[in-house]
């Protein structure tokens, strides 16, 4: 029971990697509003036909009222749809639309599946296999506009067609069988299109991530690199004044010339792992550059004394080489609210560097607070 109630979960949701999940709702909220909104602008330009369609003896709610309801529930999709909805920056906003929209338009396709059957009882034999080709026409519509959403393009199907289906296989006439069995091979069809196209927005989705992650990480240590870096901190210094610690290995050049490059590779990503494992969540780690490195965070989060800690834990670690490593540190506090901000912050943090390394490396040097910018004076 529980390996068919996955299945059916399944058949309904697809599977979605969970780092790319909030991604993938966004993404198709984005992609529902876009085609239904076109969507409905084509039922709202159809809906008069509704009339000329109506079976002969209708009464007026089925030729006029329906149509007329229909009409307008489209004017109003199309009038909101067409507003910016923010879907692409909220997964709360997405969800809630997807909902709604399901909801919607499983609502529209049972007054439409209604319209349809009832048309179809009070038809003349000769005139009842039209009914079938309006619903398939606006069932298959209306799934391919909301297949971003699995449930909500099965369930518009399923409302529309199901109906007519039971209509044309119990009728005991040959052509109205050979019509449903087309329908019911079409509809099969377009879920399995369904179910690849989602299947490549998933594959998409997470290739776009990979190269996100290739392209703001270093490809040797697995660490940020200098744009993702600078990033962050743009985004960070919006919040709050930032530190910046910058970590240069000693003397690597020795090690490299010494023990070689490969041994070298293997230095730096000691050293890299021991800044990942004393900075833990407080900061943004990365390497910039040969044996560069640099932590950043907020300036109440990210401690002082954390330098002093780094110097110990790196002097002290098995390094592969089997020699000893320390590292020269420079610190620098400020407001980072533009690249300028930034540049100034990483250029007083590069000089306290080195300063360190001039005094004589294994340690840490914290810059001067940052000069206020003077403002020109009034004129009097």
């Amino acid at each position: 029971m529980t390996g068919m109630m996955q299945r059916i979960r399944t058949f309904f949701t697809p599977d979605i990697p969970d780092e790319i999940r909030d991604e993938f709702v966004r993404a198709s909220a984005c992609q529902m509003q876009k085609q239904s909104r076109l969507l409905f602008l084509a039922l709202l330009l159809t809906t008069p036909t509704a009339a000329l369609a109506a079976a002969p003896g209708a009464n007026l709610w089925v030729r006029y009222g329906a149509p007329a309801v229909m009409a307008l529930l489209c004017l109003a999709g199309f009038l909101n749809l067409s507003r910016d909805l923010r879907l692409s920056v909220s997964v709360r906003r997405a969800q809630a639309f997807i909902r709604q929209a399901t909801i919607g338009s499983s609502a529209i396709a049972v007054m439409c599946s209604s319209w349809c059957v009832y048309s179809w009882l009070g038809a003349p034999l000769d005139e009842r296999i039209h009914y079938p080709m309006i619903i398939a026409l606006g069932a298959f519509s209306t799934a391919y506009c909301l297949s971003a959403s699995r449930a909500a393009a099965i369930a518009n199907l399923a409302i529309n067609l199901l109906p007519m289906l039971v209509l044309l296989f119990t009728s005991g006439d040959r052509l109205n069988l050979a019509v449903g069995t087309s329908l019911a091979l079409a509809a099969a069809f377009q879920l399995h299109m369904i179910h690849s196209h989602q299947a490549r927005v998933i594959e998409l989705l997470s290739l776009q991530k990979s190269a996100r992650e290739l392209a703001l990480s270093d490809p040797l240590t697995g660490l940020l690199n200098r744009r993702a870096l600078i990033d962050n901190a743009l985004t960070l210094g919006l919040e709050a004044p930032l530190r910046l610690l910058l970590v240069d290995i000693d003397h690597f050049k020795v090690i490299n010339d010494t023990h070689g490059h490969d041994k070298g590779d293997e230095v730096l990503c000691k050293v890299a792992e021991q800044l990942a494992i004393r900075a833990e969540l407080m900061g943004s780690v990365a390497r910039i550059g040969g044996e560069e490195f640099a932590i950043m965070g907020r300036a109440d989060e990210l401690p002082e004394a954390l330098a002093l800690g780094l110097l110990a834990d790196i002097r002290t670690a098995a390094m592969p080489h089997g020699g000893t490593v320390t590292v020269s540190v420079g610190l620098a506090d400020g407001n980072v609210a533009s690249e300028d901000d930034w540049r100034d912050l990483y250029r007083r943090a590069d000089a306290a560097l080195y300063e360190a390394k001039h005094d004589g490396r294994n340690r840490a040097v914290q810059a001067p607070a940052a000069t206020p910018a003077k403002r020109p004076a009034r004129a009097a």
